[in-house]
């Protein structure tokens, strides 16, 4: 029997899923969603399938996976978003359906090595106070009996001191490899490769895909991809590709390389070259005592550097004469050197050679080392490691040139500052990551299926699939699918546009906000697209809410996920909120039913990477406003929205404080994104009453909620 066959079995009345699930109602759209992942995984190709809120993504693309990989014994890679969903898939959904196939079937969750505890940094790390060394306690009698050594699943009532200790006794990303640390049976990072690669069906997270494409037996090989969450996929592959130097990475790897001399005498990567190295070595070799003299060069080097460092970066960071200080950080782009340093580039090569000699003399001790036959296991490991901070001083070197240069067309390269700071980094990042994206999905897996509730602008799926590099052209061709909502949700939702005829934005907002909180009290989430719009409307509903109201703004009282918990334990509470809101938070039934969109989320049009685009646009003849911003806005708006409506039982309202969406010429798309037809109101205290009115009513519907 197909694989389509096997699944359209499983759905049907009788099938596996009704026999294992008494109260199993079948869903149209979740059937035909399987139905056709199974399509895709079966026959090959690329599939984008749009699926919202209800319709129950995750059973519909693991049950064919899992089928898949049963009949045909290939490995299936699903890749999540957020690690939070990784890990719901793997510990509840997929045993759920394995149970309901009854499958045996090898599976296994893989995550960064961030995400794994290090033994080797355990065992050597010096707590600092009672609160730490009650951390280090916790952690080493629960990595004796945890088999996986997941840090997400560590668990510390002071998890303030846990979240600020937990990158130093977590595997190091870049610095950890097998030549340096000879721990493999103890490593937790390499019993979970292990497991994956013994695995036919494996649960990874994006950030982790996407480094894998270029980090060869990063992942075991597979043949088949589903990607959750794919509307972030583009974000994830640009920032694994984005480049940075600063001041902060120069003092890690001076940190990492440590010193002879002074207040850190006998620490470092250097301490233990001279105290383990040099003895090795004939007394009387020109090779030790050129290495001894490195050495001494390097840490005596240290201060200089820093004191160079400071100087480039200080120097990129000069405001503009008559510049005022702004509490945001600012992102300035560059086009080449000359924009940073005019023709003085004397600070600039001063730490490029700083960087080429560090990485030069910890190659050189490595190949000290390496003909020395008695150095043992321990000399090994040293001299991998010497290789490989001596690699990343290299990448150093490479990485700053390439971003004071500025030279590819193909890239956007920035200087970014922090509010009050006196020094910048650089950055750099590729315009399109459709090369990267082409990659992953043409050139490694023989199917591919990527899902999630926004994929299409008003039903076309041409914008996405030309950021991912995807579509004939590109030699990659694509099937698409929309499935609809099961939910109801003209009945459900009420959507008003306010115009308040060109007030003061935060203004009007705060009026709105508190006029609907002082009839309804309703939990309400206020999405800006710019922390200073948060700021002012922060301090105006200070004013105009009661001092009881549980009012919470994003990064003042809280990160966003403390606040999302806190607010779904309230009723009545207002969360102010930007970025991160906006997607891949859940708050189903009363703990949110009243959203305010405070403007359409177009991306900022200086932002270095959309200024490049636009540049490569006009280029090929297209108009970027139409072409690229504005179904990116629709995306991020439909991201946004959906935020109100989880369940078949939810009410909710939505109030977009942007009269764009009444007025301008390219509404069409964004009104298209909303179940019901949005009513304009000029009046906040009007529009309070009719949304509380519609809030108050009785339920139009009483659908059972999706499991």
């Amino acid at each position: 029997m197909s694989i389509v066959s096997q699944v359209e079995a499983a759905f049907a009345p009788g099938g596996a899923l009704a026999r294992h699930w008494p109260d199993w109602e079948e869903r149209p759209g979740q059937r035909s969603l399987a139905i056709e992942v199974a399509r895709t995984l079966e026959y090959g190709g690329v599939l984008l399938a749009e699926a919202p809120t209800g319709v129950g993504k995750s059973l519909a693309y693991l049950l064919p996976a899992a089928i898949y990989a049963a009949e045909t014994d290939q490995r299936v890679v699903v890749a999540t978003c957020t690690r939070s969903l990784q890990d719901q898939l793997y510990e509840r959904d997929l045993p759920a359906v394995l149970e309901a196939l009854g499958l045996a079937l090898p599976v296994a969750l893989l995550k960064g090595k961030q995400n794994y505890l290090c033994p080797r940094a355990l065992e050597i790390i010096s707590p600092e106070g009672d609160d730490e060394t009650e951390v280090v306690e916790s952690l080493r009698a629960w990595a004796a009996g945890d088999p996986a050594g997941d840090l997400d699943r560590f668990s510390h009532a002071d998890s303030d001191t846990f979240r600020r200790m937990r990158s130093r006794v977590a595997t190091d990303p870049s610095g950890c490899t097998s030549a340096t640390c000879r721990r493999a049976r103890e490593c937790f990072w390499a019993r979970a490769r292990r497991r994956a690669s013994e695995a036919k069906l494996v649960i990874v997270n994006h950030a982790l895909l996407a480094r894998a494409t270029d980090a060869e037996g990063l992942l075991p090989p597979f043949e088949a991809l589903v990607v959750d969450e794919a509307h972030r996929l583009e974000g994830v592959l640009s920032s694994q590709l984005e480049r940075s130097a600063s001041r902060n990475r120069i003092e890690e790897l001076l940190r990492l390389t440590g010193t002879l001399t002074g207040a850190r005498r006998g620490t470092g990567l250097l301490a233990r070259v001279r105290g383990f190295a040099l003895p090795l070595l004939d007394a009387a070799s020109p090779t030790r005592e050129r290495l001894h003299a490195d050495l001494e060069r390097l840490s005596s080097r240290a201060d200089e550097l820093r004191t160079d460092a400071e100087t480039l970066f200080g120097r990129i960071a000069m405001a503009p004469a008559g510049a005022s200080a702004s509490p945001y950080s600012k992102r300035t782009r560059h086009k080449d050197a000359g924009e940073l340093f005019g023709r003085d580039l004397h600070a600039l090569d001063v730490v490029l050679e700083h960087a080429r000699f560090y990485g030069d003399v910890l190659r050189r001790a490595a190949s000290a080392l390496q003909v020395t036959e008695t150095k043992g296991e321990a000399g090994e490991e040293l001299q991998a490691e010497l290789e490989t901070i001596g690699a990343r001083w290299a990448t150093l070197h490479d990485d700053l040139a390439m971003l004071a240069d500025a030279g590819n067309r193909d890239w956007a390269y920035w200087r970014s500052q922090g509010p009050n700071a006196k020094v910048a980094e650089l950055h750099g990042a590729p315009v399109w990551v459709g090369d990267q994206a082409r990659r992953l999905l043409r050139d490694g897996p023989r199917a591919s299926v990527l899902t999630s509730a926004t994929l299409s602008a008003a039903g076309d799926f041409e914008w996405t699939a030309e950021r991912l590099g995807l579509g004939e052209g590109s030699g990659v061709p694509y099937e698409s699918l929309t499935v609809p909502s099961p939910f109801p949700l003209a009945q459900q939702m009420r959507a008003f546009v306010l115009d308040t005829e060109g007030g003061d934005e935060a203004e009007g907002i705060a009026q709105v906000v508190a006029a609907l909180w002082k009839v309804s009290r309703r939990n309400t989430l206020v999405l800006f697209t710019a922390h200073e719009r948060l700021r002012r409307c922060h301090a105006r509903l200070k004013q105009l809410l009661p001092a009881t109201a549980p009012l919470y703004a994003q990064d003042r009282d809280g990160p966003a996920g403390l606040l999302a918990e806190r607010f779904r334990a309230e009723r009545g509470a207002v969360l102010l909120g930007v970025a991160s809101l906006w997607e891949g938070v859940d708050f189903p039934g009363e703990a949110l039913e009243v959203l305010v969109v405070a403007r359409l989320p177009f991306s900022v049009p200086d932002d270095p990477v959309v200024e490049a685009r636009a540049e490569r646009l006009r280029e090929r003849g297209l108009e970027p406003f139409r072409h690229d911003a504005v179904p990116e806005a629709v995306m991020r708006f439909r991201q946004g929205v959906g935020r109100l409506i989880r369940r078949a039982t939810d009410r909710g309202v939505l109030v977009v404080c942007d009269p764009r969406l009444a007025r301008a010429s390219y509404r069409g798309p964004f009104r298209a994104a909303l179940p019901v037809e949005p009513r304009l109101w000029k009046d906040p205290r009007g529009l309070a009453h009719e949304a509380a009115a519609f809030l108050a009513r009785e339920q139009d519907v009483t659908l059972e909620e999706s499991p």
